[in-house]
């Protein structure tokens, strides 16, 4: 066989992998930006260290628990501040399984935080890191492809209220020659909300997510979390839009949540979603809720300053 058609057959078979992989394996990302409410880092580094005191999070996520190898996940996330509260440092990771395919990230995020009156705080922040995926390029020796990663964002604060505005990931990324934009996600967040007393033992906290990317329809999440007497909370949060433009597609995302303080450094919460299905899953019938367990912890002998 000629062996430049040998090599054109071979980047042929190459692109079509690189479209069948990357759409399910790069939506594995999006596990921690899912979970922006727990942890706002994760979306947008300008929040790294808004709570002054060290905070880390765990979670585990798993997908439909009567399927065999069904997708589940594992993150991490830590947050504090240095310097009397000027920097913020953190760290996420990520492991990620859906079906036989098993994805990994890490990534360090860092926030500037000034006071710009008496009463807001703007943090302004940057994160980076990798992301290794189960995607075998025939032309290299490796089994992985590697992706780096880098976003930023800003955060406006006050005691009630928190405004902010993300690109948490801005590099183009390539398979190969060939860019792969089409299904590497790069989402524009900009996110509302704010924390208020009704009463002395009942505490609400709003929020409402704007999410804008390529080829993809405006997408608002909008939510609510109450806490009573600072020991439980419970809440939801409801998808509106986000489908691709290009055809119709319904989006049906409904997450409840409750929370409980186990104690003063220990917090414990469930989550339950749901929404659409993998094309892998499709012709499954049962139950396709998303569940979630999470673990907070804080080290400070003061607990938690802030829900």
């Amino acid at each position: 066989m000629n062996t430049q058609l040998f090599r054109i057959r071979l980047n042929v078979c190459l692109l079509l992998l690189a479209a069948a992989s990357f759409q399910p394996l790069l939506a594995q990302r999006e596990v921690l930006y899912e979970q922006y409410v727990q942890s706002p880092m994760t979306i947008n580094p300008g929040f790294t260290g808004v709570r002054e005191t060290f905070n880390m999070t765990a979670m585990f996520r798993r997908k439909w628990f009567n399927i065999q190898n069904s997708p589940s996940s594992q993150t991490f996330t830590a947050d504090g501040t240095v310097a009397n509260g000027k920097f913020g440092i953190g760290f996420m990771a990520l492991n990620d399984q859906t079906s036989f395919f098993t994805t990994t990230g890490f990534s360090g995020s860092f926030a500037y935080h000034l006071g710009i009156s008496d009463n807001w705080k703007l943090g302004l922040g940057a994160q980076g890191g990798i992301n290794v995926l189960p995607v075998v390029d025939l032309s290299s020796p490796r089994n992985n492809t590697v992706l780096g990663s880098f976003g930023i964002g800003a955060w406006l604060r006050s005691d009630r209220l928190y405004f902010g505005i993300s690109k948490p990931e801005l590099l183009t990324q390539n398979f190969g020659n060939q860019a792969i934009t089409s299904v590497y996600r790069r989402p524009l967040y900009i996110m509302a909300g704010g924390s208020y007393y009704l009463n002395d033992d009942l505490m609400i906290l709003p929020h409402v997510l704007f999410v804008q990317e390529k080829d993809h329809a405006l997408r608002f999440d909008l939510g609510s979390r109450f806490w009573f007497n600072e020991k439980v909370g419970i809440g939801a949060s409801y998808r509106i839009g986000g489908g691709y433009q290009s055809f119709s597609q319904k989006v049906d995302y409904l997450q409840i949540s409750a929370e409980v303080q186990a104690g003063k450094n220990i917090r414990l919460g469930y989550f339950y979603s749901t929404r659409q299905v993998e094309q892998l899953y499709a012709n499954y019938s049962g139950p396709k809720g998303i569940h979630e367990l999470m673990l907070k912890f804080v080290p400070s002998p003061n607990g938690f300053q802030k829900n």
